[in-house]
């Protein structure tokens, strides 16, 4: 997923807009650009028209239609309130991260396999102990291999949350001017405008 942000005064500034609509605009720039990328075209694009005071999160085609629900409560209930108290950075920031959260199917939430696993680890080191001062020394191998399996599961789970970690805040977001190519996605129409 190929992302990008782009804030404007006025989409006035930009002579040959259909309309002089931010959807419009949002459409054209995502196809200019080739923002997204091929073969999948899942790139999103968040422009903010802040004189206008219209903001715009256009969607790659390749998600459809099937996310614009999703768009539109991004828009709705995250972007608009901050800019409707002139917070233009925090509303970019939160909206950029809901988008992260909900297009990249990553969701914020407690890890309770990982937060299980290693509550347990303890517990079993106890039970392990206990056997082997009892002179049950098979089933307290039987539970030390247990423990082993968790920590291996509980090692599993911490790599793949670092995996799916952004490495940094530019990689897969650009904001300001672009100075190239994108992936070569287009819009597929897909998205939500919101205005405050």
């Amino acid at each position: 997923m190929l992302n990008a942000v782009v804030t404007i005064e006025s989409i006035n500034d930009y002579p040959g807009t259909a309309n002089d609509s931010i959807k419009s605009f949002a459409k054209g720039l995502f196809d200019i650009y080739g923002i997204g990328n091929m073969p999948k075209n899942k790139g999103v694009l968040l422009v903010v028209a802040k004189k206008d005071r219209k903001a715009r999160i256009e969607l790659g085609a390749g998600y459809g239609q099937s996310l614009n629900g999703a768009a539109q409560e991004i828009m709705q209930k995250t972007i608009i309130p901050y800019f409707k108290k002139d917070k233009y950075a925090k509303g970019v920031t939160e909206g950029v991260r809901d988008i992260v959260l909900v297009f990249a199917n990553q969701r914020i939430g407690v890890p309770w396999t990982l937060i299980i696993c290693i509550a347990a680890v303890p517990i079993l080191g106890l039970i392990a102990y206990s056997l082997f001062k009892s002179g049950k020394t098979g089933w307290g191998w039987a539970v030390v291999g247990i423990i082993f399996i968790l920590v291996l599961v509980i090692v599993r789970i911490l790599f793949t949350i670092i995996k799916h970690m952004p490495r940094n805040r530019s990689s897969s977001w650009s904001s300001g001017g672009f100075g190239g190519g994108f992936g070569g996605g287009f819009s597929g129409g897909g998205g939500a405008t919101g205005s405050w």
